[in-house]
């Protein structure tokens, strides 16, 4: 009498489980739909925000398709997520931006780099890192980031002092620092390739 009861018991307390699974899923499914859309449109407008820092000159910003040539340009240094020709209100070509994804500390330091006709860096913009606050999060300070503009492929990290080839690390966060250069240097190399024409 008791196993039956056990039985019983034991089936009930799983159905309980399952509703209780089954409603929380639900739920998730229903926040996630109605969030999703506006995270996404948030996204985009920080993205467009970003796009305007760099290159506050241009008109208007043309998406490009990531070619296998383009890729060529990341050389395990990140990921390019999406790549840009800036305009004029002409529509000429007056420079190329960049958005890639690199690593420092931790993973996932989205940058923004806008690079001049002349390949050099018109201005970098951090859109989203995960970096220790009071270290690696300093690399969003412009402080930090205007050290790239005018500067052109090639750029090395020093934690003695900027030079016309190097910036200066944050200090206590040289990874950071790395990760921010690999993403602006894979830009340029990607945009020395759009704006010879090689892609778009």
């Amino acid at each position: 009498m008791s196993d039956k009861l056990d039985v019983k018991e034991i089936i009930k307390v799983g159905a309980i489980l399952f509703v209780i699974t089954a409603l929380a899923a639900a739920l998730l499914g229903f926040v996630n739909a109605n969030t999703a859309p506006l995270i996404a449109e948030n996204n985009i407008k920080k993205e467009q925000t970003a796009l305007k820092a760099v290159m506050p000159d241009a008109a208007e910003f043309k998406e490009l398709e990531i070619t296998p040539e383009l890729k060529n340009a990341e050389d395990g240094r990140g990921e390019i997520t999406k790549a840009y020709t800036a305009l004029d209100q002409s529509g000429r070509v007056t420079g190329a931006c960049v958005i890639t994804e690199t690593s420092g500390y931790d993973i996932g330091i989205q940058t923004v780099t806008g690079v001049n006709e002349d390949k050099t860096v018109a201005g970098v913009e951090i859109i989203s890192l995960n970096e220790t606050p009071g270290l690696g999060a300093k690399a969003t300070d412009a402080s930090f980031r205007e050290q790239y503009t005018g500067k052109s492929a090639g750029i090395g990290v020093s934690k003695s002092g900027a030079t016309d080839t190097d910036i200066q690390a944050i200090s206590g966060a040289t990874l950071t620092s790395k990760g921010v250069t690999n993403g602006v240097n894979i830009a340029l190399d990607a945009a020395e390739i759009i704006l010879e024409g090689g892609n778009g």
